[in-house]
């Protein structure tokens, strides 16, 4: 945790304390977010969002172009929670983290893994809202493809199958 909150801290070395704070704290969000994700916790999911939260999956089209789907939150912990499905281990290189009040936004580069081999990658749009003082996910948008995603990483900022998701202490 030292080494992610010193991260944190020298990428946005010009903002004040205030906001390093929050930005450690929305990083332990995700942390707790995709951890729970990974270990298929849909309580410790639940806990992560907020309750009006959405999740848009921008996905290839059959014949070309660009599937949307717009799931809610439980929409999307059902479908994720699958027995009969993977555990989705997602780790995630966040690229910028930007908080302004009670809303931050996340740009992060990720990569699901399944049974230690890549399956897919892209990126993630994360909107997070603070509300009674706790971050919570508001909105996550992705991108997905199955091509040029690379090896299996080695670090990551947040890496749910290699360590204890950041900020599980509250």
């Amino acid at each position: 945790m030292r080494c992610l909150v010193l991260a944190v801290t020298v990428c946005l070395a010009p903002v004040g304390l205030e906001a390093q704070s929050d930005s450690a704290q929305v990083v332990g969000t995700l942390g707790r977010m995709l951890g729970a994700l990974y270990a298929k916790d849909a309580p410790a999911l639940r806990a992560e969002m907020d309750s009006a939260a959405r999740m848009t999956l921008l996905r290839p089209a059959p014949g070309g172009g660009v599937r949307v789907a717009v799931l809610t939150a439980e929409a999307f912990i059902q479908a994720a929670m699958s027995p009969s499905g993977p555990a989705l281990d997602e780790p995630i290189r966040i690229k910028s983290l930007t908080v302004d009040g009670d809303l931050a936004t996340v740009w992060a580069e990720y990569q699901v893994r399944i049974d230690g081999a890549v399956s897919h990658c892209g990126h993630d749009a994360f909107h997070l809202v603070r509300r009674n003082g706790a971050w919570r996910v508001l909105t996550v948008a992705d991108t997905f493809r199955r091509e040029g995603c690379g090896p299996v990483w080695t670090t990551a900022t947040i890496d749910p199958s290699r360590r204890a998701p950041p900020g599980n202490e509250r």
